[in-house]
């Protein structure tokens, strides 16, 4: 009863905020298009500061990476920086604290977009949430003829100020502790999921008992030339198959915290608020040999 009072109180908060100039979770490019010179509006590229520089970008905006919002902990799993050292980032990107903010990727490779959707979901966690995510990015401006910049100024710094809503993520032990009773959703490919593989930096093989699986990379497009882009349905396949009702509690997990990032992105362009991500995700859980089922276990075995 009581987490399900905390996420009403997260859902009424994100509704009754207003903003000068609201934006989209899922931002089109006719919509950027339409609003880039209004004023208290702030664009962020993740992506490098050489392709950033000499490809182009789009005007107004300022760069970052993935890299630049995590660390590696204690236990060997990679989280998000302090609460207070991520404002001062978001300050250095010159960011204001009534600034709409539209994030978007180049799409180089698939850590462009999955650091996009991880920062996207930052903002929430210090609740700022008048920003989205460019749907298509680069390609998609591209493709609907945006301008493009080839020269930049640093930014000035901002006054953004962190409110942080911690609901918005889960520890390990929580989840452990509570996982049977909600809808926890795996972010990881279908593969590793089902315990045929596996990333490098992943130790076990498996899923955490009971849960339900919805890859990021379902979300992802390539282009003839090699460009990632993500796409956002108008609701994801898993919570369409299993009609989920949108006010149900919603975990999320994945190896890293970056797929569950992109669920998350993409669940709340689709109109779900309740929901709690796991940064630490199974780096964590499994450094501490907490339980995993795997239907393919003797395979794996054998390998």
């Amino acid at each position: 009863m009581r987490y399900r009072r905390v996420l009403l109180f997260i859902f009424l908060l994100f509704s009754l905020q207003a903003y000068a100039l609201p934006v989209p979770p899922s931002v089109s490019a006719e919509w950027l298009i339409k609003n880039i010179n209004q004023p208290n509006l702030a664009i962020i590229e993740v992506s490098n500061k050489v392709d950033f520089t000499f490809n182009g970008h789009i005007p107004g905006s300022t760069v970052t990476n993935k890299s630049a919002w995590r660390f590696v902990d204690t236990d060997g799993a990679l989280v998000r920086l302090p609460i207070d050292t991520l404002a001062k980032k978001i300050r250095q990107l010159g960011i204001n604290d009534d600034d709409g903010v539209v994030i978007y990727y180049k799409g180089n490779d698939t850590d462009e977009i999955l650091g996009a959707v991880y920062l996207y979901w930052l903002f929430h966690l210090l609740g700022h949430t008048n920003v989205g995510v460019l749907d298509e990015g680069w390609v998609g401006w591209l493709n609907a003829k945006g301008p493009v910049a080839d020269d930049s100024e640093p930014p000035q710094v901002g006054d953004f100020v962190a409110r942080p809503l911690l609901a918005l993520e889960i520890s390990t032990d929580e989840l452990n502790n509570i996982r049977q009773h909600y809808f926890l959703v795996d972010g990881r490919p279908a593969t590793h999921f089902q315990g045929l593989t596996k990333f490098q930096a992943n130790p076990r093989y498996g899923r955490i008992p009971g849960s339900f699986s919805q890859p990021w990379q379902d979300y992802m497009r390539k282009t003839d030339e090699g460009r990632f882009y993500a796409r956002a349905p108008k609701i994801p396949e898993l919570l369409a198959r299993m009609k989920i009702d949108k006010d149900r509690p919603i975990l999320l997990t994945c190896l890293g915290g970056t797929g569950s990032a992109f669920n998350y992105a993409m669940f709340y362009a689709a109109g779900y608020r309740n929901m709690r991500v796991d940064d630490a995700a199974l780096r964590r859980w499994n450094e501490r040999l907490l339980p995993l089922e795997n239907t393919n276990l003797k395979k794996n075995k054998d390998k």
